[in-house]
């Protein structure tokens, strides 16, 4: 009775193959970091499987809707690949997902929709894609969200008002947002008080450093770098001095350092 078929790291080449019925008490399957190539087969779509890892092959092709039919799916990771192609709305049907990497493949369009459904999501990862359109505020939905990486995804600002309420995120990475240049205020984050990686770079930041940023004493990397931020670094700053990393180059702040900040070199 094969439940797991685990194949790291084994020089794998060819196509995958698009019967798997064979196994019907296929559970996980993990080819990552081999030379395979071709499409995921829409056959998949009739599988039981919890977790799919294809992580560092050389697939293309977009992701065939049926995938949005393993009703029993929690983990779906598919990170550098060549992936192309708009994400099927379908993929809003996988109500037990819990993780959906998807950084470094050649992704377009907008964020389906139906990712509102998506309710039990904790790790959502789309970095260096070619996504359009904005960063969409059905991600409010996503309350047990604890890791978010938006980075250099095609995606544009600002950043949506519903990110307020995501209170489990432990660590939020958004960087290098498109647009026209036009700022945004820093986004409302005061209940993530869980953080312990606030990167929130390049993202067309306009204003003042807001207070609650030094309330966040689980940071252990701070990066507000090359955003508009103006004004002096606030007084209750101190609250941030566990960090291991704070970045605030190429902003457009003032008055004096903190001493504990030179002392402590960190990166401003």
């Amino acid at each position: 009775m094969l439940k797991h078929r685990v194949l790291k790291n084994q020089n794998l080449q060819g196509s995958l193959p698009p019967d798997l019925s064979r196994f019907p008490y296929l559970q996980e399957i993990d080819l990552s970091r081999n030379y395979l190539n071709g499409t995921i087969p829409r056959e998949w779509g009739a599988t039981q499987m919890v977790n799919i890892s294809m992580v560092g092959n050389r697939f293309t092709g977009p992701i065939p809707k049926e995938i949005g039919n393993i009703s029993t799916l929690v983990n779906f990771t598919v990170e550098f690949n060549q992936f192309s192609g708009v994400l099927p709305p379908e993929l809003g049907n996988l109500s037990r997902l819990e993780k959906l990497h998807l950084t470094s493949n050649k992704f377009t369009g907008p964020l389906p929709a139906a990712f509102e459904k998506l309710t039990a999501l904790k790790d959502f990862r789309i970095g260096d894609n070619q996504f359009t359109g904005e960063i969409p505020n059905l991600i409010q939905n996503w309350t047990n969200l604890q890791k978010l990486v938006i980075q250099g995804s095609g995606l544009s600002g600002p950043i949506p008002p519903g990110i307020a309420v995501l209170e489990k995120m432990t660590d939020l990475r958004i960087s290098d947002l498109q647009g026209n240049g036009t700022g945004a205020p820093f986004p409302p984050l005061a209940n993530l008080t869980k953080l312990k990686i606030l990167i929130l770079r390049s993202c067309n930041i306009i204003g003042r450093i807001p207070d609650f940023v030094g309330e966040f004493t689980s940071l252990k990397t701070l990066d507000l770098s090359f955003n508009k931020l103006d004004g002096e670094i606030p007084d209750n700053f101190l609250g941030v001095k566990q960090a291991a990393y704070i970045y605030l180059t190429g902003n457009q702040l003032n008055g004096t350092v903190p001493d504990w900040i030179i002392k402590d070199g960190k990166s401003v």
